[in-house]
């Protein structure tokens, strides 16, 4: 479901725009799209908090032009912040997925065109620093 749909309270609205803000920190170039899919009543998507960051044209660094970001959530329907389950991140390039990595598992990423090292890194930080942000609420307690 799209961030935007996602927000219910403060504290949710804060993770969301946190969320963005950690990503560009480590990719100050891409500029982020809070709605990237259509307003469908996808069941499948219920469960998720979904970004678009797009880059100013094409990056050989990153090996796409639009990352695809999809947090997988624990959906009770309550106010609460909801637990982070997982994360997949896909680099894009019209029409077609150049990579992929997602943190169930062994944290692979996988993909015809892969990041270069420091870009690769950054986005693993990314991830680790996604679930810091989602395991605490705004008074610094644990969920």
């Amino acid at each position: 479901m799209n961030a935007s749909s996602n927000v219910r309270n403060v504290e949710i609205a804060n993770k969301i725009a946190s969320t963005a803000a950690l990503f560009r920190k480590y990719f100050p170039d891409a500029s982020v799209n809070f709605s990237p899919w259509d307003n469908s009543n996808n069941e499948s998507m219920q469960d998720t908090i979904d970004f678009a960051f797009h880059f100013p044209g094409w990056s050989p660094l990153i090996e796409c032009r639009a990352i695809l970001l999809q947090l997988r959530i624990e959906n009770d329907n309550t106010d609460r912040v909801p637990k982070l389950l997982g994360i997949i991140m896909r680099g894009m390039i019209v029409p077609s997925e150049r990579w992929k990595v997602a943190t169930i598992g062994a944290w692979e990423m996988t993909g015809t065109h892969l990041p270069q090292k420091e870009q690769k890194d950054n986005l693993f930080l990314v991830c680790k620093e996604l679930y810091k942000l989602f395991s605490t609420t705004s008074s610094g307690n644990k969920n």
